[in-house]
């Protein structure tokens, strides 16, 4: 055995030296659909990630011209048809060597003759590896810049946006799903996640990543939100999840809503469906966006429904909607009314019942066709021209009957 272990050490430092060749370096604002990458390029190099056409761009102050060759995408075998080939799967320890017959591009497949049996398998489940390379044009290498940028689908990224509600305390938690669909691995360094849901990729976000935040929250500045990627290694062809962000706050009131319209030809009694709205108050700035919330029980986590936080500023009040109240419920009765046209004067009655045993605060907004001139009853106000608000606290296992009438104009 100790005769064999300079062979040992030998391969496995072969073994390093080979994967980290393979490793690409590059700094990039990362977006959700693609990547502005910066680049510092050797001599008779090109860049190390597939260019999005007409986006490459030198940032150097003189530049002589670049001729660009339409390189075969990598994805597109069909030049290797004929030749041995290996096939190595991207999931799991296999490979085939043999013929490669054909590539179907309706179907995904690829058929590879090995000895004497002719397989087809996924096309997107399998790397190629020819032993001839595809016969070029003798076109001149481009020469590139010291220093370009340039567009990349090869590199991007998806937000996980989560709120978890437990005792009275609602955690925020902000994660990055970040997509390498390069053949090899990637080595990003002082880059940036950048969202901008509707917006394409901004360059001063690009500028950004000159004079980058060593704080580890999310940015705002320019109005663009990024957030700060020191290092992380992305091996080829994965998916990788990492932690930006965990916040903390106290749930500042729990408040039972619900919002009702009535027409003039409204009668009788009309349901009321509450849902649960949750305040709260971030420590710092996180991503706005669609969040997926849980109720955690027993260290459990109860999926909840999706709720929209547009502002996810520090200090700035944030109401959410947990899920549909099962506490507390209603209706509203139309008592009588003058007329079914306007001017016309209605009296109504809310009935409120709560079925927890604790108390609960509700509120009922009702939408009116008609502008208001007058309204009477107690608890009851007037929030815009043709809307009235009533609001309360209810005592557990008990029920409130409110009574108001409003008068309406054209």
């Amino acid at each position: 055995m100790k005769s064999m272990t300079p062979y040992l050490c030998l391969s496995l430092l072969l073994g390093s030296i080979h994967a980290a060749a393979q490793t690409t370096s590059v700094r990039a604002v990362i977006n959700t659909h693609s990547s502005q990458i910066v680049e510092n390029i050797t001599a008779n190099q090109a860049p190390s990630l597939t260019v999005t056409k007409g986006s490459l761009l030198p940032l150097t102050a003189n530049f002589s011209p670049i001729t660009q060759t339409r390189a075969v995408d990598y994805r597109d075998w069909s030049h290797h048809i004929g030749q041995t080939v290996t096939v190595d799967s991207k999931m799991r320890a296999l490979s085939y060597t043999g013929k490669l017959l054909s590539q179907e591009a309706r179907t995904g497949t690829f058929s590879l003759q090995v000895n004497n049996s002719v397989m087809v398998l996924p096309s997107n489940d399998f790397y190629l590896q020819a032993s001839s390379t595809p016969q070029q044009d003798n076109h001149p290498s481009a020469q590139y810049p010291s220093i370009v940028s340039y567009q990349s689908t090869d590199l991007s990224w998806s937000p996980k946006r989560t709120l978890i509600f437990a005792d009275g305390v609602v955690s925020l938690i902000n994660s990055a799903q970040i997509h390498n669909s390069a053949t090899q691995a990637i080595q990003v360094k002082k880059s940036l996640l950048h969202y901008s849901p509707n917006l394409p990729l901004q360059a001063k976000a690009l500028a950004n990543t000159v004079r980058m935040s060593e704080s580890n929250q999310a940015d705002y500045q320019d109005n663009e939100v990024t957030y700060p990627l020191h290092s992380v290694h992305l091996a080829a062809g994965t998916d990788t999840l990492i932690k930006l962000i965990r916040l903390q706050s106290a749930i500042e009131k729990s408040e039972h809503r619900a919002n009702i319209y009535t027409s003039l030809t409204s009668a009788g009694q009309i349901p009321l469906t509450f849902s649960n709205i949750l305040t709260f108050r971030l420590s710092a700035d996180a991503f706005p966006g669609q969040y997926q919330t849980f109720w955690q029980r027993d260290g459990l986590l109860i999926p909840s429904n999706h709720t929209q936080i547009n502002i996810a500023r520090a200090n700035h009040p944030i109401e959410v909607t947990s899920n549909k109240s099962l506490d507390i419920s209603g209706q509203l009765t139309l008592i009588n009314k003058t007329s079914q046209k306007l001017p016309t004067t209605q009296t109504w009655e809310l009935t409120v019942h709560n079925h927890s045993n604790k108390i609960k605060t509700y509120r009922v907004m009702q939408s009116m066709r008609g502008i208001i001139s007058q309204l009477e009853g107690k608890g009851v106000k007037q929030i815009n021209a043709s809307s009235a608000q009533i609001e309360g606290e209810i005592q557990p296992q008990s029920s409130q009957t409110i009574r108001y009438q409003v008068s309406l104009k054209e």
